[in-house]
């Protein structure tokens, strides 16, 4: 039943990025926040259409925490990329009280045109809190503290 909430969390955000890559509006329903709007990196990213950038990410990354719980907001503080992989750290929060809430990191892959989440457990590897990236992370060793040895 999980797995279902995270797939239908992930179709709406990439609904939503669609519809953003088209010139269109946010989504209806949507309680992204992002500080920052300037763009991590302005090289375009595998798959031709989608940049990794704060606004790209935004969407995804809100739909990954609304997964966690569908109360909860997330701010997008700072953004990391490298090798079609994005980290996005910020802060997760409920609705009741935005403000307040424990910083947060979620991993993302690019597939496509698609920001899509990827499972900690499953791209860090074996020994995830160590400061360098053990032989078996799928995530690029770059974004391997911010993405895996954090929040």
């Amino acid at each position: 039943m999980r797995r279902a909430h995270r797939l239908a969390a992930v179709v709406a955000a990439a609904a939503g990025l669609t519809a953003c890559a088209a010139g269109g509006t946010k989504p209806a329903g949507s309680t992204t926040m992002v500080r920052g709007t300037e763009p991590a990196s302005s090289t375009t990213m595998v798959g031709g259409m989608t940049e990794c950038t704060t606004e790209a990410l935004a969407g995804p990354a809100t739909a990954a925490a609304q997964a966690l719980g569908p109360d909860n907001v997330y701010t997008v503080d700072d953004l990391s990329c490298s090798e079609g992989w994005a980290v996005t750290a910020g802060l997760l929060a409920s609705t009741d009280n935005p403000d307040m809430g424990a910083p947060t990191s979620f991993v993302f892959e690019q597939q496509g045109q698609f920001w899509v989440v990827q499972d900690k457990a499953k791209v860090c590897g074996t020994s995830p809190t160590t400061t360098t990236a053990p032989t078996d992370a799928t995530i690029p060793a770059a974004l391997f503290l911010s993405g895996c040895a954090a929040g």
